[in-house]
């Protein structure tokens, strides 16, 4: 694959983490929370086409963008069917959380998990690892070294189990797997700060412990 660029774009009260994959002219979005126009403006200033949006989870913090930019830029959008009714809840959650107008519910393209777990788009490779205890539907991405965590670990914490979908148990199996991932790995998380694997093998208490 391509060397690629990653763009991080922090999103809403929650600071959300949007990732904006680049090589060429061609970009993938994961997790488009808000600041729709942050993300056009990366876009299009780069030059880039949006060949797919890829989700982590479909919290309403991470999905806020997602129709937008699906309506601009007429690209495909892919989840986790075990996290559609997450998705169909956006509205609630967001009311419950934040209070704010109404979001566009988008329409899933793709789910993860009724296709190969070996994604080519655009010529990225995408490996769709099954991460579920955050919520039901949870993934991460490995894109060449780089790892993408969504809400399932973050730098110095793992992803909270106090909501809706949300098991301990779960998380565990899921973070166990990806303690045993070998390479040396950047975690991009969906809050929070850039990390490596090993790092939070080394000094996150919560993975440390979760795993033992």
């Amino acid at each position: 694959m391509n060397q690629i660029t990653i763009q991080r774009i922090i999103n809403g009260k929650w600071a959300e983490n949007c990732y904006i994959i680049s090589s060429h002219s061609k970009a993938l979005v994961i997790d488009p929370g808000g600041n729709f126009d942050v993300m056009c403006t990366y876009l299009e200033s780069n030059s880039l086409t949006l060949s797919a949006i890829i989700n982590t989870h479909g919290h309403f913090d991470h999905i806020v963008s997602v129709a937008d930019l699906v309506k601009k830029y007429q690209c495909p959008f892919y989840l986790h069917s075990r996290d559609e009714r997450l998705l169909k809840s956006a509205n609630l959650y967001m009311s419950l959380f934040e209070g704010e107008e109404k979001i566009g519910i988008p329409v899933v393209n793709f789910y993860f998990d009724k296709i190969p777990s070996t994604l080519l788009i655009d010529g990225f490779e995408i490996n769709v690892l099954f991460t579920p205890g955050h919520t039901e539907g949870s993934v991460c991405f490995l894109i060449g070294n780089h790892l993408f965590t969504g809400d399932t670990l973050l730098k110095n914490t793992i992803g909270r189990i106090d909501l809706p979908g949300a098991n301990k148990e779960k998380l565990a199996g899921s973070l166990l797997m990806l303690s045993k991932l070998n390479g040396d790995f950047t975690v991009y998380p969906g809050h929070g700060d850039e990390t490596t694997l090993a790092a939070e093998l080394s000094f996150n208490k919560r993975f440390i412990e979760l795993i033992a």
